[in-house]
């Protein structure tokens, strides 16, 4: 028997055994020497304790090899995954489910922007992005496809241009994110009527042709429709954002500038989609934030100036109402019949038979009926980056040393507009916008229009010369957090804009101090007040009725009071405030829009916030529960909101005192891979979840949607970045998740637990703990 059992112990130890050495054996090499086709000169990757790397090389063609071999070792399969998303080729691996997703990809027609763009690009800027590809391509030669790409079936394919070109069409789409309020907009109209909408939303001006009269109640099954967008999910735009701030020398202790930046994506992802790096080439270097196999630095610096994006907001993104004759296979526009476009597809769909599809366009708009059928009616979409889209000036920006360079490059890049801070070593600090801002005939463009009379919205772009920009102001500040930045402006920027409480609070911490320094910048961007608080504490105090019998909710009322704005996770003052204003939100509309749409609308916190404030302000008659006999007051609604937040919070924690409801018991970040989903592996692949502070209205961003507990951090800052310059730069930056994608390695979430703790790591000081030499392949001579 004890022979039987030591025999089974030996082989379950060399089956682990077996298993692990499997596993390891898709880990990259950070350390030792080889030889790669196509170098010049030795390239060296060194990377630190986080093994973010630092490249050098002699001369830019063989950096954009190592980088692309770099990328490759730590994100393939986030690569390979994005630009299969790009190509529409989801359901190849995801099967039937997925194909709604590619037929809208292919209908948009992502990848062959991609295609176009790379054919057309400058042939300096192309040369580099062929040698960032053939080091992708190395890699996969070599080590073949990794275990993430084994388990999905994805096959190994060779990388050229448009695969990384189609990386950045998807990025610049996804800055693009009012497709979703566009169809939000248009369900709450159908469901309330467009007079009682107006209160809700930013509608159009009376006299542009829209649909929204009649014609609207022809969307034939709203319900379907929002399980639709919930399906195509991320692919209707994510809701980025981000804090980026420029300190000028008269504020700083060491006299020189201070640039912050900290962008926050749709974060419940792992690997999120920022890199950190430092390149070196002769007289270049750039470090910073790269998206993932996009090789350019994002966010960052170089030697002489150091830059932070925030998204700009722009609408971006129209939907038509077309008239079309499908037996003649036309449309009409202005009276005229003209003929639909078309192009055949086929999709390759895992366990089914290939699916061959027919696409039409209208006038160069995809005609999307089979994406949006519960619409009810033609549908097609237009979108500003279906002009020319150029990412070349992104590294123009990367290698400039002053404003004027850095304003030429800008005027270059044509993507999703971007607010874009700036401070370099001559002690100036800007802002400037950068990107497309299409020029519209009229109005909003934030409702579905009639494609009879409207064929485009947009005129070209407002002229480069008169974008949104400021240089040294006397404040010696510049703060921009996808707040409305410009108060007049000749143009009409309509958009999808923040409530400025980041603004606010960023420009409250700065505003009257001098003396700043670095750690104070990771104060500021780490900050969890929010200047909110005194605004919901007020509405409290003055609509929550209470007569003092109800020991709980004085508890509640009391700690809300002694609170000092403060959203740390060990406090429960934010559970109760958090808590309240959503169940407040909540119940002034879910009577009349439902309770699904209700809370679609309240998470669409750019939409919602501050039309609901204006709400409270003027006590709207939404406040009466419309399916009751009795007519409500705001008091009526604000009070049965406190008292079901008492009970909420009581169920979910288990305790009746409030003292206990700590914060960081309901609200938390998590990190969630693609193949998460599956109990294979789940406990493998994703991170957390970890207890969180902060809201969606802090400097330290922790946004939710939900309107009960568990409240799930969505948007988070994934680089944190600081740079200043004295005059030579000096960096202090962390990752929300680690460099590295598989869960095997110990980079894959280093970053997490640093970053939770606020900490930083500085560029300039940390040492090498990996070296890995690349050096030229010997020719052989016959």
């Amino acid at each position: 028997m004890k022979k039987i059992i030591l025999i089974v112990v030996v082989l379950f130890v060399i089956i682990a055994g077996g298993i692990v050495f499997y596993l390891r054996s898709f880990l990259p090499t950070y350390e030792g020497k080889f030889s790669a086709p196509g170098l010049k000169s030795i390239v060296t990757i060194e990377r630190n304790r986080f093994a973010v790397p630092t490249i050098t090389a002699s001369n830019m063609e063989d950096l954009f090899f190592a980088w692309g071999y770099v990328n490759a070792q730590d994100r393939l399969f986030q690569m390979e995954f994005t630009r299969r998303v790009a190509q529409g080729r989801i359901s190849e691996f995801a099967g039937e489910g997925a194909l709604i997703k590619d037929i809208f990809l292919r209908a948009v027609g992502f990848y062959r922007r991609a295609l176009d763009y790379a054919a057309h690009m400058e042939p300096e800027f192309r040369l580099l992005y062929q040698r960032f590809t053939e080091g992708v391509n190395y890699y996969l030669e070599t080590k073949g496809p990794n275990l993430y790409m084994k388990v999905l079936g994805m096959k190994k394919e060779k990388w050229d241009i448009a695969d990384v070109v189609a990386i950045g069409v998807m990025l610049n789409w996804g800055l693009t994110y009012n497709l979703k309020h566009e169809l939000l907009y248009q369900r709450i109209i159908k469901k309330i009527g467009k007079e009682r909408a107006t209160k809700l939303l930013n509608l159009l001006p009376a006299d542009e042709p829209t649909i929204v009269d009649d014609r609207i109640a022809s969307i034939s099954n709203e319900e379907s429709l929002a399980k639709t967008v919930a399906v195509l999910d991320w692919l209707m735009g994510c809701r980025s954002a981000s804090n980026s701030w420029a300190i000028g020398p008269s504020k700083t202790t060491h006299g020189g500038t201070i640039l912050c930046s900290d962008m926050q994506v749709h974060q419940s992802k792992m690997p999120n989609d920022f890199y950190l790096l430092r390149l070196r080439a002769g007289e270049f270097e750039a470090t910073g934030a790269q998206v993932a196999g996009l090789p350019f630095i994002a966010s960052g610096y170089n030697r002489h100036i150091a830059w932070g994006l925030t998204n700009q907001g722009a609408d971006l993104v129209d939907l038509f109402m077309e008239k079309i004759n499908w037996e003649n296979k036309t449309y009409r526009y202005r009276g005229e019949d003209f003929p639909l476009e078309s192009r055949d597809e086929v999709f390759t769909v895992k366990g089914k038979n290939p699916v061959k599809k027919k696409f039409y366009y209208a006038g160069g708009k995809p005609i999307l009926n089979e994406v949006f059928s519960d619409l009810g009616f033609d549908v097609s979409l237009d979108w500003a980056g279906f002009d020319a889209i150029d990412i070349q000036g992104f590294l123009r920006i990367n290698r400039a040393r002053t404003w004027e360079d850095f304003e030429q490059a800008a005027r270059s890049i044509r993507v999703a507009p971007q607010n874009c801070a700036y401070a370099d070593d001559s002690g100036n600090i800007a802002y400037r916008v950068i990107g497309s801002l299409p020029l519209r005939h009229r109005g909003t463009g934030n409702l579905i229009q009639d494609g009879e009379k409207v064929r485009r919205n947009w005129n070209g772009n407002i002229p480069d010369d008169e974008y949104p920009s400021l240089k040294n102001p006397a404040r010696s500040f510049i703060v921009t957090a996808n707040n409305k930045n410009m108060r007049t402006y000749p143009y009409e920027m309509n958009g999808t804009y923040s409530p400025s409480y980041r603004y606010e609070n960023i420009a409250r911490m700065i505003r009257d101090k001098k003396g700043l320094d670095i750690e104070y910048m990771k104060k500021v961007q780490t900050d969890t007040f929010t200047v909110l608080a005194d605004k919901i504490r007020q509405i409290i105090k003055k609509y929550v009725k209470t007569d003092g019998s109800d020991p709980q909710m004085q508890k509640a009322l009391d700690l809300l009071t002694k609170w000092d704005g403060d959203i740390q996770k060990d406090a429960a003052a934010p559970s109760i405030y958090n808590t309240f204003y959503v169940r407040f939100a909540f119940l002034t509309l879910a009577d009349e829009l439902g309770d699904d749409l209700a809370v679609e609308y309240i998470g669409e916190r750019y939409i919602s916030m501050d039309r609901f404030f204006e709400m409270v302000d003027h006590e709207s008659e939404f406040f009466d529960n419309v399916l009751t006999p009795e007519t409500e007051t705001i008091s009526d609604i604000a009070t049965l909101a406190f008292k079901e937040t008492l009970s909420l919070l009581e169920r979910y924690t288990g305790s009746n005192d409030p003292e206990s409801w700590k914060w960081g018991k309901l609200h938390i970040i998590k990190f969630d891979h693609v193949l998460g989903k599956s109990a294979l592996f789940r406990y493998l692949v994703n991170n957390g979840p970890f207890p969180f502070e902060g809201d969606g209205e802090t400097n330290n961003r922790a946004r939710f949607n939900e309107v009960v507990p568990p409240f799930v951090t969505d948007l988070a800052s994934a680089p944190r970045i600081i740079v200043k310059f004295e005059p030579k730069p000096k960096a202090y930056m962390m990752l929300i998740t680690g460099e590295n994608e598989f869960f095997m390695s110990k980079h894959n979430a280093d970053m997490t637990r640093a970053w939770l703790r606020k900490e930083y790591f500085c560029m300039e000081e940390e040492p090498y703990v990996y070296s890995l030499v690349m050096e030229p392949a010997k020719q052989v001579t016959k």
